[in-house]
């Protein structure tokens, strides 16, 4: 039987139920004195409660994700007994079933550019100052350089995200995390849908849309392979 991991903090009882034609629920058991309406509450405020429980669904999520279709539900998804759980899938099945066709035989990758500005500041910074007519020149320069230096960066981030996105079944960019950090600047952050045969083509395809990316002082990473979390809303 397939290992499917511990599950919840204080669960028990961690199973697969059928749900009706070929579809499966994984489902736990848990206690009401420790998921209920006013714990979840009050928990959700604390990183340490969620954190563990979050680990958890993940661990459980990832260990079918060689199965054929895989539908990860929220985290706290929680019904009263597996009968309405049941009742919920089968209410639900159309979009259900659609959904699952999507991502049917598919991962996600996540690809984040980030541009490195802290480590182009102190190349330039590395250089002796011998008078504040030259400080105040170089500050000048150092800043003119970095907004260049940012706009080609920027305009590299979108041409790799427009050519992988021809690569795969489908691609999110999600603008909204793009944003910039202390010390750096995130360019791009995306999530590819892609038939799990052909993961190691994209990982190449990657490789070689990035080449020359650090000399523009682009950091790269690639994640993966994970559920396809963001294709199933």
């Amino acid at each position: 039987m397939r290992r499917i991991g511990e599950g919840m903090p204080g669960g028990r009882d961690l199973r697969a139920i059928e749900v009706g034609n070929r579809l499966w629920a994984i489902v736990q058991s848990v206690p009401e004195d420790g998921y209920s309406e006013t714990v979840l509450a009050r928990g959700l405020q604390n990183l340490d409660w969620v954190g563990p429980r979050a680990i958890a669904h993940e661990r459980v999520i990832e260990s079918f994700l060689a199965a054929r279709g895989l539908l990860p539900m929220p985290l706290f998804t929680l019904f009263t007994s597996d009968d309405r759980a049941v009742q919920h899938v089968q209410s639900d099945g159309a979009r259900i079933r659609r959904l699952l066709k999507r991502v049917e035989g598919k991962v996600e990758w996540g690809l984040r550019l980030t541009f490195e500005e802290k480590a182009a500041r102190a190349k330039m910074s590395s250089r002796p100052v011998t008078s504040g007519t030259e400080f105040l020149a170089r500050k000048r320069d150092m800043l003119e350089i970095n907004r260049t230096r940012l706009h080609e960066a920027q305009s590299a981030a979108d041409r790799v995200y427009k050519s992988m996105s021809r690569l795969v079944t489908a691609a999110q960019r999600r603008t909204s995390l793009e944003r910039a950090a202390p010390g750096s600047r995130l360019l791009l952050d995306a999530a590819f849908l892609v038939p799990a045969g052909k993961s190691g083509a994209f990982r190449s395809a990657i490789r070689e849309q990035t080449r020359g990316l650090r000399a523009l002082g682009i950091a790269v990473s690639l994640t993966g392979p994970w559920p396809a979390y963001n294709f199933i809303e």
